[in-house]
Formats: C-alpha cells, structure tokens, sequence
C-alpha cells in the first residue's frame, strides 16, 4: 500500500470530498484530501502526489489559482490535474485544458468515470517515469541552453509544465505552427532527437536544475 500512488484531492464539500476519497481508497491507491486551495497547496507541496484531483469553485482561492501556484512548483512539474466542476459549460471545461489540465469531471460523475481518468493518468506518468530512467544525463544539452533565443526558452518552459503544442500556443497567443516550429529548433539546437527527447529533456531540465528557467521565460507574450 505504502508504494501506491498518492493522490490529493481537493474539495471544499465534505460529503462529496469523503465520497471521492473512500472511492480512491477503494480502488488500492493512498488518498490525502483538503477543504481549501490553500490547504491542497501546502499538502501537495509536503506530499508530492502523483495526480490533483481539484474542484475548480473553492473558498479563497478557485481551482485554476491552485492549478498555477502547483505548476510553477519544480518537484510538481509532472504531477497529473484533474479538474472537477458542477458546470457543464464550454467556457470552464476550455479554461481548464487551455491552462493545462490533463482532464476534467463534471459533477455529478460516476466512481467508473473517476476511477477511469486516475487510471489514464498513471499510465501515462508511468511511461513517462520509464522514459526518464533511460535517458542519458541532461548535462550536455544543457550547454546548449545559451543557444535559445528568447522565445524559444518561453516555448521550452512551456512544455516542462507539461502543456501540449495547441495548449502553448494559446498561452502564448500565437499560432500552433508556430509552436511547432519552435519545438523543432530547440530539438535541433540540444542535438535531441525521437518523439518524446523534449518532452524528457523539459521536465528533467524542471525537476533537475529549475533554476535555469528565468520568470520572463513564463510571460504571457512570445517574442524574440
């Protein structure tokens, strides 16, 4: 049990977060839970869970605060977030994906649909823990780094939060393509090469050594 994965849920309803916690239990997996977005923070920071499962309308600060404070947190840089949300509107369920999110619930939802996204979450933190057990040291790309226009190291801290190509873009209020162009020069310019290399190399460069992102490198704006 004490090698199960650990997972935060945040809820400020008490039925509900007790009913979402003795599912999680249920299913063999440990469970630590808060009322507040500010109590989830200082549980997540101490614990490091494997995934958040966050309400976004919470007392103090929502969901989406939660969200940013935990993502510019290194040792949360590949922790999964799951939204929770009693609206079913396009607006929060977009909101939610565009920051960054790995999946969303709506309220109400069965244990099979909760259960089902903590499962997809796992596995995909599992391959991604398995990638990084095989990769080489991130040294020598790191010398590299001085190589990045400005840009591109925006577009690189972006995707050690673990965004996607169109989640980036909106971000940072440019195009996809652009994005993808981007993706392919910082590849070129670390000498990294295969489908994941960056996505490994971003998030090993967050939890290694996150002092070589700089705050400008998370501004809201792209340009060189």
């Amino acid at each position: 049990m004490m090698n199960s994965p650990l997972i935060l849920v945040i809820e400020d309803e008490k039925a509900l977060r007790e009913n979402i916690s003795d599912i999680i239990a249920h299913y063999g997996f440990r469970v630590i839970s808060a009322a507040t977005g500010e109590d989830g923070i200082r549980l997540a920071a101490e614990h490091i869970p494997q995934i958040i499962v966050c309400d976004i309308m919470l007392p103090g600060i929502d969901g989406f605060e939660v969200f940013t404070q935990m993502k510019q947190a290194s040792q949360l840089a590949i922790t999964s977030f799951i939204f929770l949300t009693a609206k079913s509107t396009r607006f929060d369920t977009r909101t939610g994906m565009d920051m960054g999110a790995d999946d969303y619930l709506t309220k109400p939802f069965t244990k099979e649909e909760l259960i089902n996204s903590i499962r997809a979450r796992l596995e995909k933190l599992n391959s991604i823990a398995q990638q990084l057990e095989k990769d080489e040291p991130i040294d020598a790309s790191c010398g590299q780094l001085a190589n990045l226009t400005k840009a591109e190291r925006k577009v690189l801290n972006k995707i050690s939060e673990g965004l996607t190509t169109p989640q980036i873009a909106q971000k940072l209020f440019v195009s996809k393509k652009t994005i993808e162009n981007h993706r392919v020069n910082i590849s070129r310019k670390l000498n990294l090469s295969g489908p994941n290399s960056l996505i490994t190399f971003a998030l090993r460069l967050k939890t290694q050594q996150p002092d070589l992102f700089h705050p400008e490198d998370s501004a809201s704006s792209l340009s060189n």
